[in-house]
């Protein structure tokens, strides 16, 4: 099929560059004219592992091309419109910002193409969709919805092998040609109306972080009753009914998908409408997770008189290098605001704005070395070098 994809970001370009190594015809959209320039120049905007593989493949790449007009789009002969531009929460008004989306349902709406398959992958609440779609007067039923489940880390692997294919939509035509699209993937396809397509994805996103914040409140509960936190996890997670997927605790979670997303299915209902006291506090246990780990750690310093905190992995997460909501940056900051010796070590991220380190060797004074997430065997190696060598300690938070 011909495809277009509006918005290069990890679901843009992911879902993008898969559906062209398949055997699709791609055109990118994105305003950001020196993204686009970079992407002609085969230069991926971010990290993602397999991503870089697959887009320099040239046979992969011949199917792409990229521009940052709409006009340089050949609309007639496209089959598919995916709309994968951010949906940000606004800082202002505490709502999802539908201003990207507005600009492109707002373009796609000025070509008159009845037959163009209008679908949205970016995450907006279905009353916000049909907010937008009267302002720009477009006929809400016309758009379709395939929400995207990539977790950054593992996105490429998620594209190909999907837990499950949602879509959401009135008009039986549309929806049959994106089942003709995913026909040749391995997993269950949901067809519905568009709320409940939504609603799959919000509600996803919403269980995900209430389970990283049980097991973090599980964990602060085993530390204070000095009991094993390993063994105390895994003979939970071995419950088949609980399972150990997602089960692993951390400093706190964050991302671009799990606040804004939380925030939004709050804001669903008015206040007295209907009472959702798991949901509504979810985020309140994950700050409690943020400070108790920052009271930890300066508690550590003090009883092991050591003078500096090392944080290793700056990104939200291992296997990216987003920065988007990353607890390392909080802490670090909380660190900072209690006058502790703070710094951060990543291999993949510059950190011009905070106190950083670029070698691991440059650590000669005894240091409370904090790994915020896994990470790799060549990068724990250096460490247990620095641990030995200089005395310091290790937390490992999970």
């Amino acid at each position: 099929m011909n495809l277009v994809v509006i918005g290069t970001g990890y679901v843009g370009l992911v879902t993008g560059v898969g559906f062209a190594s398949l055997g699709n015809s791609v055109s990118f959209v994105d305003l950001d004219e020196n993204k686009v320039s970079k992407l002609k120049d085969k230069q991926v905007p971010f990290y993602e592992p397999g991503l870089e593989e697959h887009f320099q493949d040239n046979e992969t790449f011949s199917r792409m091309s990229f521009t940052s007009s709409y006009d340089e789009i050949d609309w007639e002969d496209t089959d598919v419109a995916f709309i994968c531009v951010q949906t940000p929460n606004n800082l202002e008004t505490n709502s999802v910002d539908t201003r990207f989306l507005e600009s492109a349902i707002t373009e796609i709406n000025n070509l008159n193409n009845p037959k163009l398959v209008v679908t949205v992958k970016s995450t907006i609440p279905p009353y916000e969709i049909e907010k937008v779609c009267n302002k720009v007067g477009m006929d809400k039923n016309e758009i379709t919805f395939n929400p995207e489940f990539l977790r950054e880390g593992t996105a490429i692997e998620d594209f190909f092998q999907p837990d499950r294919i949602v879509i959401g939509g009135n008009d039986p035509e549309k929806i049959s040609i994106l089942r003709e699209l995913y026909k040749g993937f391995d997993a269950e396809l949901i067809e519905t109306d568009p709320i409940s397509s939504q609603l799959i994805k919000y509600l996803a996103n919403t269980y995900l972080p209430l389970r990283l914040s049980f097991v973090n409140e599980a964990a602060r509960l085993i530390d204070h009753s000095n009991g094993n936190q390993v063994d105390v996890l895994k003979g939970i997670g071995l419950d088949s009914r609980i399972g150990s997927h997602y089960f692993r605790p951390s400093p706190a979670w964050g991302g671009s998908c799990f606040p804004k997303d939380l925030i939004e299915v709050n804001n669903f209902y008015k206040e007295g409408e209907v009472m959702l006291p798991i949901i509504s506090n979810i985020i309140e246990s994950n700050d409690i997770q943020t400070k108790w780990t920052v009271n930890k750690l300066t508690s550590i310093l003090s009883n092991e008189n050591i003078n500096s905190v090392l944080l290793i992995g700056a990104a939200f997460k291992e296997d990216t290098d987003d920065l988007r909501n990353s607890p390392t940056l909080d802490i670090y900051k909380m660190l900072i605001q209690k006058d502790v010796n703070a710094f951060i070590y990543d291999e993949m991220v510059e950190l011009a704005e905070y106190n950083s380190v670029d070698n691991l060797d440059d650590i000669s004074d005894k240091t409370l070395v904090v790994l915020m997430y896994p990470i790799k065997k060549t990068l724990m190696e250096k460490i247990e070098t620095i641990l030995t060598e200089t005395n310091s300690i290790l937390y490992t938070p999970w």
